[in-house]
């Protein structure tokens, strides 16, 4: 099924796949138009981005996952998407659970570009498998899953177990779905010297759920990353607090008084002695930023909220807060709350200090 839209419009798409757009050329100013998808309740509605090009930040598309606007918010986009085979952005693919997606479009009266044409299928697997594997339907009728070749991994099929065939036969061979590399080769796909001349990324696809946020922030504890805060579109699947096993490559299972703060997101981590010093962030719910200093204790996995003596801390979002060392053994450790953005006061200089029990003088006093 085929949609394209005018000036204040709405449509309704029932097949099993289709497409919509915004017409021909450019999209209209002072636009309000609203589509509904409708699959089937409780089965996988992929939606797929060919195209997207809106004025950044003043022309938005939002996608939910449901029928109306209140139910949850999967993605709002906003300016330029590149697809795959032109850059090296990825265009991205939506997926509702549902099996419905609501998407409504808004342009005010400045300025308008393409628009976009955005694809999608009722129960398919994501990206067709990546034309790497065959589509399988799962345990139910309404679950899919993607059947990889033999050299490919991933939800989509689009991961290689081995890059670059490892550089066969020059720095390494292939084996067990892995690279071995020789002896002065290193890497995912053995193109790394030794030692090494340049960092280097290797990537891992995890399906568990309430992992996808942003600004949030991570600390690593004796072979256990602490992932803490975040923001995230839907909060129905959120959790505060996720632990990750860098040995076994496994999220742990943690009691769920863990996630008993209140989310937030632009925090500070700070590590020392098996707790970890969160400060500040944005609250999700109220849009406040705050001054908390909370502690999550590791060993026995829970929260205590801080209330040292103030000396005028600031409220801060997107700042840093690092421990240093005591100068001499009788002294205790600080920690110092680097700069960030005051809603009083902007984007600030100062540096706070908090003495592992109190809080000490500013150490710098500018603000810009």
């Amino acid at each position: 099924m085929y949609s394209f839209f005018l000036s204040h419009f709405s449509s309704r798409l029932t097949g099993p796949s289709g497409y919509l757009t915004d017409g021909p050329g450019n999209y209209q100013y002072k636009t309000k138009c609203t589509w509904l998808i409708e699959g089937q309740p409780n089965t996988v509605l992929r939606l797929r981005f060919n195209h997207f090009a809106t004025e950044c930040s003043w022309d938005h598309l939002y996608v939910y996952d449901g029928d109306s606007i209140y139910a949850p918010l999967l993605a709002a986009f906003s300016g330029l998407i590149v697809p795959e085979r032109y850059g090296n952005e990825t265009v991205p693919e939506v997926v509702s659970q549902s099996g419905y997606a609501l998407l409504h479009f808004f342009s005010d009266a400045a300025y308008n570009l393409t628009g976009f044409n955005i694809s999608y299928r009722v129960n398919t697997c994501p990206n067709n498998c990546s034309g790497r594997g065959e589509c399988r339907v799962g345990n139910s009728t309404t679950s899919v899953y993607c059947e990889c070749e033999a050299n490919w991994k991933g939800e989509a099929c689009d991961i290689p177990y081995c890059l670059d065939d490892c550089g066969y036969p020059e720095r390494g061979h292939c084996q067990g779905k892995s690279c071995i590399c020789k002896a002065e080769w290193q890497g995912p796909d053995c193109s790394v010297s030794v030692p090494a001349n340049s960092s280097f990324w290797s990537r891992e696809e995890h399906l568990e759920p309430g992992l996808a946020r942003a600004s949030h922030k991570a600390v690593v504890e004796q072979g256990v990353m602490w992932v803490i805060g975040g923001y995230v579109f839907n909060t129905s699947d959120y959790h505060m607090v996720k632990a990750y096993n860098l040995s076994s490559k496994t999220w742990l299972t943690l009691d769920p008084s863990v996630n008993t703060v209140t989310p937030r997101y632009g925090h500070s981590l700070a590590l020392h002695e098996g707790k970890i010093y969160m400060y500040g962030g944005k609250i999700d719910s109220t849009g406040n930023v705050s001054s908390q200093l909370w502690v999550f204790h590791i060993q026995n996995q829970t929260w205590v909220l801080l209330n040292p003596r103030p000396k005028d801390q600031y409220a801060v979002v997107g700042h840093s807060a690092h421990i240093v060392p005591p100068a001499q053994e009788w002294d205790s450790p600080v920690m110092l709350v680097l700069f960030g953005h005051c809603p009083l006061y902007g984007y600030i200089s100062n540096v706070q200090e908090y003495n592992i029990g109190e809080w000490l003088q500013l150490l710098s006093c500018s603000k810009t």
